[in-house]
């Protein structure tokens, strides 16, 4: 004899990630975040969002899987998976993509050779600070070199990063009591330890002009 039992038991949804969080990719890379449920009665139905507005137009969905495949800086985000079965409140799990990016370079000299009644003098202190914009910043490195030759901190050239709270992003490379052997390019390398994204060089020619030292030149490249 075969016997049928009917259950009307019910269980609000459980869902589990299987992915990190965050996720550090680099641009052009295909990210695939994978949702499973663990739970609920009737079986939930999954779905993806994402906090910053809709789902990339790229976005290729396969039940609980997610795939972005390359992706680009404007597809970061928070994503979430939301389970539903109409019991109980609906379960939420979300991750974090961060997609490695180098912008907006910028230098400054202290004191400013723009200033006519500040000029740079032999003697003098000088302050080269760089910055630019990376993400994610804890991946930030710098580098600097003279006339393409790598500078290590001294006595004298003193090469210090920034506090992120006061300036994100900033290096600083201190001459102390400039002479004229100093004058020449010097260069700052930015870069992400995570690789895949090139790196910010930012140039700055500092040279003598009519018996007084003045600012120079400037470029901002990618190498």
């Amino acid at each position: 004899m075969v016997s049928f039992r009917l259950s009307n038991k019910t269980a609000s949804p459980s869902i589990k990630l299987l992915v990190d969080d965050p996720i550090v990719v680099n641009p052009g890379e295909a990210v695939t975040l994978v949702c499973v449920t663990t739970g609920g009665e009737p079986a939930p139905s999954l779905t993806w969002v994402r906090s910053a507005g809709g789902l990339p137009e790229k976005t290729v969905l396969n039940g609980g899987t997610l795939t972005i495949p390359a992706i680009a800086s404007e597809d970061a985000g928070t994503y979430s998976c939301v389970a539903n079965n109409n019991v109980g409140n609906p379960a939420k799990k979300s991750t974090n993509i961060i997609v490695r990016a180098l912008k907006k370079g910028r230098f400054w000299i202290t004191p400013d050779p723009y200033h006519k009644d500040d000029n740079i003098q032999i003697g003098r202190e000088v302050k080269i600070s760089c910055q630019v914009e990376a993400v994610p910043s804890e991946e930030l490195t710098f580098s600097w070199f003279k006339n393409g030759r790598p500078l290590r901190s001294s006595e004298r050239m003193v090469i210090t990063q920034t506090d992120p709270d006061v300036s994100p992003g900033t290096t600083n490379l201190d001459i102390i009591d400039l002479k004229f052997t100093d004058f020449g390019t010097y260069t700052c390398v930015a870069s992400l330890k995570g690789g895949g994204i090139s790196d910010i060089s930012i140039d700055v020619n500092i040279s003598s002009s009519t018996g007084k030292e003045a600012f120079s030149a400037f470029s901002f490249a990618s190498v």
